[in-house]
């Protein structure tokens, strides 16, 4: 393997694993305030916080359409969701005409970490065209296509 090869597959690691995600949730923290909430911002996991950004993008969504939103399974989703509700991050809705179905809506606690998580998000995406724009044309086309085929891998 080429250096270069070998520089680009220990990066792929550390972004996919690495320290890049303990940054983040110690900027999220070092944002809020509250010492409740902090301790609470802990606990969550990537996909809880995931699951926030879902229900309140969207207040129709019930545990089946954020479980395909995310690529994760409905269980999964209703864990995340009893744990957030615990946490007193969301509550349940109940629609009139269908009481069997659940949906979710952000809590004003929950609302405060999704304020502070969009912000993280914004200022991730300002960085990361900041490194786009550094390159040349011919250079992001190579970029986006070399992460357009490590988004389609699988093993099989």
């Amino acid at each position: 393997m080429e250096q270069i090869e070998h520089t680009i597959m220990e990066t792929m690691t550390f972004l996919r694993y690495g320290d890049p995600l303990e940054r983040n949730q110690q900027w999220l923290l070092n944002q809020i305030e509250s010492v409740e909430l902090q301790e609470t911002a802990k606990k969550l996991s990537i996909l809880s916080i995931q699951v926030l950004i879902e229900i309140a993008k969207d207040l129709n969504q019930n545990a089946t359409d954020i479980a395909n939103t995310l690529n994760v399974t409905r269980g999964g989703v209703s864990r995340i969701a009893k744990r957030l509700i615990q946490e007193d991050l969301i509550k349940e809705i109940r629609k009139k005409e269908n009481l069997k179905e659940i949906h979710y809506q952000l809590t004003t606690k929950g609302q405060d970490i999704y304020k502070v998580q969009l912000k993280l998000i914004e200022k991730i995406n300002y960085e990361h065209l900041k490194i786009i724009q550094s390159f040349s044309k011919e250079e992001q086309q190579t970029i986006a296509k070399y992460l357009k085929q490590v988004s389609q891998l699988s093993i099989e």
